[in-house]
C-alpha cells in the first residue's frame, strides 16, 4: 500500500516512493493517447489515470496535503470519466480536439501537483550509529535485552518511544524514556532481591541504589551501575537547560542496556497475560 500507519501507535507515516512514482506513471500514460485511437483500446490507460487520481484525492493520506491541485485533478478526472462513461464508448474514437484538451488538462494538473509535492513536509530519517532506522521506529523494544518483555512487560511503550525518539533525533526525549524503562526494571529488581520489602517512598534510581546499598541487598555491581547511571546521566537530565545530543542519547541507551541485562538475570518471568513471545535483540 501507499503508506504504513499502525492505528493508535504513532502519527508518523512511512512514505512509499514507489507508489508515488506509479501514480505519476499512470498520469503520464495519458500522453500515449492519440487522435483516431479507439476508447475501447485505451481503457487500460484511462482507468489507470482515473484510479490514480481517486487514490490521490480520496483514498490516500495525501488528500489532506494536496489542496492546490485538487481542482485541476477533478477537471482531469472528469474528462477521463466522460470517455469511460460515454454511451458510445465501445465505438468511439478520440477526436483531435479531445486529445488536445485531455493532454492540456493533464499537463496543468501535473504542474500544480508537483508544486503541491514540493511543499509537502516529507523527510528522510538518517541512520543513527549502527541502528537500523526501520527497527528504531517500529521495534524500539529491540534496543534492550531480548528477555525484557518476558520479565518486565510494562516497559514496552517506553521502549518503543526510545527507538522512535532516537530515530527522529529527539535525543532528550530518548533519554527520558530510557530512564523510565530502567526505573521499571529497577522496581522489579528491588521486589526480587529485597524479598518483597516496601519500596522507597520516592522511587528514583538514586533512592533505590542508596537503599540497596544501605540494606545490603542486590548485587554490588548492579547497585554501583545504577549509581553511576544516575550521576552521569539521570541527574544532569532533570535540569531544563540540558539538551542531549544524539551521541549522548546512544550512550545512555548503552549504559541502561548493560545495567538492565544484569538485573534481568535474577528476575523471574512475569505472569503471562497476552501470550506475547520475547523478541530478539537489536544488534548494536
Amino acid at each position: 500500500m501507499y503508506a504504513h500507519l499502525r492505528a493508535g501507535r504513532h502519527p508518523m507515516i512511512k512514505i512509499n516512493a514507489a507508489w508515488l512514482i506509479g501514480v505519476a506513471d499512470s498520469i503520464d500514460a495519458l500522453d500515449d493517447l492519440a487522435p483516431g485511437q479507439s476508447v475501447m483500446d485505451s481503457l487500460a490507460i484511462l482507468f489507470g489515470g482515473q484510479n490514480a487520481l481517486q487514490q490521490i484525492f480520496d483514498q490516500s493520506f495525501y488528500k489532506d496535503h494536496v489542496r492546490a491541485s485538487r481542482t485541476a485533478g477533478k477537471t482531469l478526472h472528469d474528462q477521463i470519466s466522460a470517455f469511460i462513461n460515454a454511451d458510445d464508448w465501445a465505438e468511439k474514437k478520440f477526436a483531435p480536439y479531445e486529445i488536445s484538451a485531455l493532454k492540456a488538462a493533464k499537463a496543468n494538473f501535473r504542474m500544480i501537483f508537483l508544486a503541491d509535492l514540493g511543499v509537502m513536509p516529507i523527510y528522510i530519517v538518517s541512520k543513527k550509529d549502527t541502528f537500523d532506522v526501520l527497527l528504531l521506529i517500529e521495534e524500539g523494544i529491540k534496543l534492550f535485552p531480548s528477555n525484557i518483555m518476558a520479565k518486565v512487560p510494562e516497559v514496552e511503550k517506553d521502549a518503543q518511544e526510545v527507538g522512535k525518539a532516537l530515530a527522529y533525533e529527539l535525543a532528550t526525549a530518548c533519554g527520558f524514556h530510557t530512564f523510565r524503562v530502567t526505573e521499571s526494571v529497577v522496581r522489579r529488581y528491588w521486589d526480587a532481591v529485597s524479598e518483597g520489602k516496601e519500596r522507597p517512598k520516592l522511587q528514583t534510581l538514586g533512592n533505590f541504589a542508596a537503599e540497596m546499598e544501605k540494606q545490603k541487598i542486590g548485587d554490588d555491581k548492579v547497585v554501583e551501575a545504577i549509581k553511576q547511571m544516575t550521576k552521569l546521566h539521570r541527574n544532569p537530565l532533570i535540569h531544563p537547560e540540558v539538551i542531549l545530543s544524539v551521541e549522548e542519547a546512544i550512550g545512555t541507551i548503552g549504559m541502561a542496556r548493560s545495567v538492565i541485562a544484569m538485573m534481568l538475570q535474577v528476575l523471574p518471568d512475569a505472569p503471562t497475560t497476552t501470550g506475547a513471545a520475547p523478541v530478539a535483540a537489536l544488534p548494536a
